[in-house]
């Protein structure tokens, strides 16, 4: 389980959490930096399979081949490498719901983030970070201070400025029981969860709600491969985790054995 401290504040990031690729060089101060290694380890059972690196330098180089509709990722002070454990199952899983809690908490202290999971130079991590056998870098995220932040989001925001979040409505996502069944702040947690940040913004997770819990699992008709996606569904299930928890809900994961089944959030009594 999340720690209901942790699950408070990353619960208030996730509404103003965005994508930021232009930085402005200026160096992470040693207590921010030292609050995100403490979560580097992992919070929470969920992240078993995966693991963080904070790199301080090298940032630049690794993201110089990240060039899109946006541009290139420009100016960060840091760089955060997350790293799956392929001998785990779930290790996809385990990174998303890992990189996602320490990007939320960087947020929280008023640094940008950007998840990256394909176009950056694997060569340069590997140059300056250390794998087992087994192991496989699957995503960066940049951590600095945004050149320009968008109003109205950071550390003091409460609400999202209009148009920060689009995505596809929570009706699409959802099946099981009806909305008006719903039991108390599950609601809350599956808005939270809709708002998790995906691979091109392909929001590849759906939710069967049921009275003892909530499913996630891998939408079936995607371009996307699984692994991307379970990755995806991962960051999404540290979202309903947080919000759950914030809503009085607290319970624990168990990992569903039918792909595109990926796990179900069992509420405890």
């Amino acid at each position: 389980m999340i720690r209901e401290d942790l699950a408070e504040r990353w619960y208030k990031a996730i509404f103003s959490r965005y994508s930021v690729r232009a930085y402005d060089g200026r160096t992470v101060p040693r207590d921010m930096q030292d609050e995100i290694e403490k979560l580097i380890e992992g919070f929470s059972p969920m992240c078993n399979g995966a693991r963080a690196v904070l790199l301080e330098d090298g940032a630049e180089e690794i993201l110089r081949g990240f060039l899109g509709a946006f541009g290139r990722i420009r100016g960060a002070d840091m760089l955060l490498v997350l790293i799956g454990e392929a001998s785990y199952p779930n290790h996809e899983v385990a990174v998303g719901f890992l990189g996602e809690g320490i990007i939320l908490h960087a947020t929280s202290l008023g640094l940008g983030t950007c998840w990256v999971s394909g176009t950056y130079s694997r060569r340069a991590v590997e140059a300056r970070v250390k794998l087992g056998d087994s192991e496989k870098v699957m995503a960066v995220s940049p951590i600095g201070f945004a050149k320009r932040p968008r109003q109205g989001v950071g550390e003091r925001a409460v609400e999202p400025p209009k148009g920060l979040h689009r995505r596809k409505p929570l009706r699409s996502m959802i099946r099981g029981l009806p909305v008006k069944d719903f039991p108390l702040g599950y609601l809350e947690a599956l808005e939270a969860a809709r708002l998790a940040p995906s691979a091109v913004n392909r929001q590849p997770w759906r939710f069967t709600v049921e009275s003892d819990g909530i499913a996630v699992s891998a939408a079936r008709f995607e371009l996307l491969p699984m692994a991307a996606r379970k990755l995806d569904c991962g960051i999404s299930m540290l979202h309903l985790e947080a919000a759950a928890c914030v809503n009085g809900i607290r319970g624990e994961w168990e990992f569903l054995a039918t792909p595109p089944e990926i796990a179900k959030y069992v509420v405890l009594p």
